[in-house]
């Protein structure tokens, strides 16, 4: 018939175009499924990638707890509670004791202890609401105040940092400036600063420049430092306190050679009744004396830890976290019966209750003020410079702080 020769015509067509479509269906389907398959297999690799990361962050991080916890315990250990200095025993034990530590290859530990205590706190620089008439003609100029003392040693700070020095007036500004009132009519306290930041956002100082500052100058409650520790101040804190020309070069002077050389003897600590004999013959004795202790009360612990080191490269890989606290340290009753540990070269010697000096162990007790964690091994880093630039007679640390010799590089840390 007619009409059936048409659908055999017509029906070879229709088969030919459906068997192109299925193909191109399946081509498809095949590549939308390669993609589904490779976008899967890098998300899975992503996500492995990111979970070893968090897995090696949370190591370090507790590697750096763990370096936290031996500097409390090593700060724990001192023995004598009528001075504070970094040639103690407690001291170079820690020094020692962390750089010999032995952990896998694939993790590193470091930590150190720094004394708050040697640095200027800038809430000492404030000063009296009081007025003072001027000297008349021919009489001598009054002796100057701690709190002005203080304001010129920062001075010598700034200016050897190249920072403006109108920073200064504008920090007696601050201080000097009219008082809020309470709501008893009662004037406010003009607050201190909580900290270095603090300071900058206050006056302005840029930020950089706030942390080269670090090593000298701290901002804590003038009640609990009040004073500066002469056995471990940086020679810059010595020589900008000390100095007879404060609005000139902030040279040194002979006490504060006198005080470096004590500070690099082991075996002759400052100790509080010396303290009249070693800081004379400069001006504005009295004010200076009053600055300086040679007691601590406040400690930051510091330590990094490194994980997933490659042993073909240690220095270049790992994955590194760093925690800092801040710790008040206080004496409470000495227990004179109880067990004291320190550590020697052949091992563990147990000393039964007396210190050095012969006298009752202190019983210590520390309380966090802050903690800071960072990304990264700054204590490494800051050693790897070091080894890089060789001798740290004439260099820096990352810090910009000055160190003379390897004493002086173990009372840094």
């Amino acid at each position: 018939m007619p009409g059936h020769g048409r659908c055999e015509r017509v029906l070879p067509r229709r088969l030919d175009n459906e068997r192109g479509l299925v193909l191109l269906i399946v081509l498809i389907v095949i590549s939308l499924l390669t993609i589904i398959v490779t976008e899967f297999t890098f998300s899975v690799e992503v996500d492995q990638h990111r979970t070893r990361n968090a897995i090696h962050a949370l190591q370090s991080e507790l590697l750096a707890r763990s370096g936290v916890n031996l500097a409390e315990g090593f700060l724990m250990m001192d023995d004598d509670a009528t001075y504070d200095a970094y040639s103690e025993d407690w001291w170079t034990q820690l020094d020692a004791f962390c750089k010999g530590m032995q952990l896998e290859e694939s993790m590193r530990v470091r930590c150190r202890v720094r004394d708050e205590s040697g640095k200027i706190n800038i809430n000492n620089t404030r000063g009296v609401r009081k007025f003072t008439p001027p000297p008349a003609a021919g009489q001598q100029q009054p002796p100057a105040s701690a709190d002005a003392v203080l304001r010129d040693a920062v001075k010598c700070m700034f200016s050897r940092r190249n920072i403006n020095l109108d920073y200064v007036d504008k920090l007696f500004d601050y201080w000097m400036k009219d008082p809020e009132l309470k709501s008893d009519g009662t004037p406010q306290l003009i607050p201190d600063f909580t900290s270095l930041e603090d300071l900058g956002a206050t006056l302005g100082i840029p930020n950089e420049q706030i942390h080269t500052l670090r090593n000298v100058l701290t901002a804590q409650p003038s009640r609990l430092l009040p004073r500066i520790n002469v056995n471990t101040a940086p020679e810059e804190v010595l020589t900008a306190v000390l100095t007879d020309d404060a609005g000139a070069g902030c040279g040194s002077t002979p006490p504060v050679q006198t005080i470096r050389e004590r500070q690099m003897d082991p075996d002759q600590p400052i100790k509080s009744n010396e303290l009249a004999t070693l800081i004379t013959g400069i001006d504005n004795v009295d004010a200076k004396r009053r600055l300086f202790d040679v007691r601590s009360k406040m400690f930051r612990l510091e330590a990094s830890g490194v994980t997933n080191i490659d042993p073909d490269s240690p220095d270049k890989t790992g994955i590194g976290q760093t925690l800092s606290v801040l710790v008040l340290r206080q004496q409470g009753a000495p227990h004179p019966g109880q067990q004291h540990t320190t550590f020697t070269g052949g091992g563990q010697q147990a000393q039964n209750g007396v210190g050095a000096n012969g006298q009752p162990l202190p019983s210590w007790t520390l309380r966090p003020l802050d903690w800071q964690k960072e990304g990264g091994a700054r204590l490494f880093r800051a050693a790897e410079e070091e080894d890089l630039l060789g001798s740290p007679e004439d260099n820096q640390d990352e810090d910009g702080e000055k160190r003379s010799d390897s004493l002086t590089r173990s009372m840094d840390r």
